[in-house]
């Protein structure tokens, strides 16, 4: 019982303050995310927020049933038209079992954390790059609390 002990409290105190996401910020001809949702709405749950906006979300089942939880990949997208650029807010979040359901995040950066898990991370990114036909400016692990799209942006401003 001790043993068991000192493991949920290694794995919650592991887990605290994992709350990471991949940002990547890249060039684009033309708003691209009317293409990238209609590609995404096979594998990935889609939410058009407006014309320069996107949120997927991928459900994990196998994952999900091994971690005893609810695992699943999320990518934001914002459409910077100013700029002719995407700003894409990546990440991985589960709520297991083990972490007592408080939820996670893992980017999909190089590092120890998720390392198994970082390569179908890569693939899902790496879609979303292709369906957008952009080229990454910018790549960066950052926490995912940041203000996403970023506040510096022109483009936050109302359309006429």
């Amino acid at each position: 019982m001790k043993r068991l002990r000192f493991i949920l409290i290694v794995v919650i105190f592991g887990m605290w303050g994992c709350s990471s996401a991949t940002y990547i910020r890249a060039t684009v001809m033309d708003n691209p995310l009317d293409h990238v949702a209609q590609e995404a709405q096979e594998n990935w749950t889609v939410e058009q927020v407006d014309t320069n906006t996107l949120h997927l979300s991928d459900a994990w089942p196998i994952h999900s049933i091994f971690a005893l939880g609810y695992s699943a990949s999320h990518a934001n997208l914002f459409y910077d038209r100013v700029n002719a650029e995407l700003n894409i807010q990546y990440y991985f979040q589960s709520n297991q079992l083990l972490t007592l359901f408080i939820p996670f995040t893992l980017d999909a950066e190089p590092g120890f954390t998720g390392g198994a898990l970082k390569p179908i991370m890569n693939e899902q990114i790496a879609d979303i790059l292709k369906w957008s036909s952009s080229s990454v400016i910018l790549r960066r692990a950052g926490e995912k609390s940041e203000p996403f799209p970023p506040k510096h942006s022109p483009t936050l401003t109302k359309d006429p």
